[in-house]
């Protein structure tokens, strides 16, 4: 049950190109992206900016994902919309979403990177792979025996964020702080309290401050995340005892603590009625716990409720 709890936690973490420079209008200090940087865009224009994501969708789908070109393509073609900031965030977000899934499946989809990586390549065979990847802001990484590609935050700020919303902007700075830390995958289980805290509250205040912003799904999937390991534990984090199923002394003054510091926001609501309701257990955990997580945490209901 418990265990069964935890693994849910972890599946739902959020599933988380050429440089623009040489593509986009410049920007001076009154440039037309500056002071345009807030607009959004009136419900008149909602099905012209869904066509222009949709033809860019439809784009990215003709090209090789076995091919890094495909990255400098499909990033030029986003920064030659110099229209209004909301479509230009909802551009690059489905821009981002196909980062990552070429940079995990491009050994897969490219036979020559495939081979490479699977016969103990060297440091200088594999020099060349890591210079092409590492301009396109891929770092190549190996874990035991196994290499993963991953997409860094940092180079899509300082090679988009110039014509996205502030909103995008700080939402990258904040990938960055955390791809920074190395707070990812089992780097979880000794994320320390403070830490999760920290987290907790800093992405319910971006979620409150942009309640508009195009991919607010994966910025509250950030806030669930660590919010959900805060409430619920994970392996080697435990917060019910794995033998009598009751939530332990320092996580029940953590949860008591968290709601008199924090009074006045969301989620001091959500930890104080998680708390009622492991109380009304005698402290154990149940069943209920899992249907908690799932409506409050994890669920649409809590995007609504965190709104202004």
């Amino acid at each position: 049950m418990l265990l069964k709890m935890r693994f849910l936690t972890i599946m739902l973490i959020s599933a988380l190109s050429f440089s623009c420079s040489f593509n986009h209008p410049k920007r001076g200090g009154d440039s037309a992206l500056l002071r345009h940087d807030f607009l959004i865009d009136s419900e008149k224009n909602i099905p012209f900016r869904q066509t222009i994501v949709n033809d860019y969708c439809q784009l990215l789908d003709t090209l090789d994902q076995g091919d890094l070109a495909s990255l400098d393509f499909a990033g030029a073609h986003l920064c030659n919309y110099a229209t209004d900031t909301l479509i230009r965030d909802s551009l690059f977000a489905v821009y981002q979403d196909y980062m990552r899934r070429m940079a995990s499946n491009y050994p897969e989809n490219n036979e020559r990177v495939g081979f490479l990586l699977e016969h103990s390549p060297t440091p200088e065979a594999l020099a060349p792979l890591r210079s092409a990847l590492a301009s396109r802001g891929i770092l190549l990484n190996k874990s035991e025996d196994n290499y993963n590609l991953e997409p860094q935050s940092l180079f899509l700020l300082q090679n988009f964020g110039p014509v996205l919303s502030s909103a995008y902007r700080e939402f990258l700075t904040l990938e960055v702080k955390e791809e920074q830390e190395h707070i990812s995958g089992d780097e979880m289980k000794v994320l320390p309290v403070d830490s999760l805290i920290s987290r907790i509250l800093i992405w319910e205040k971006f979620n409150t401050q942009y309640p508009g912003f195009v991919s607010l799904r994966k910025a509250y999937d950030k806030y669930a995340l660590y919010l959900g390991i805060y409430l619920a534990g994970i392996d080697h984090s435990r917060v019910f005892d794995s033998g009598t199923n009751l939530l332990n002394d320092s996580s029940r003054a953590s949860f008591e603590s968290f709601i008199v510091q924090n009074p006045e926001t969301g989620s001091a609501a959500l930890v104080k009625g998680y708390l009622d309701l492991l109380k009304s257990s005698g402290y154990r955990y149940s069943d209920k716990v899992d249907s908690f997580l799932m409506e409050k945490v994890f669920g649409a209901e809590t995007i609504r409720e965190s709104k202004p």
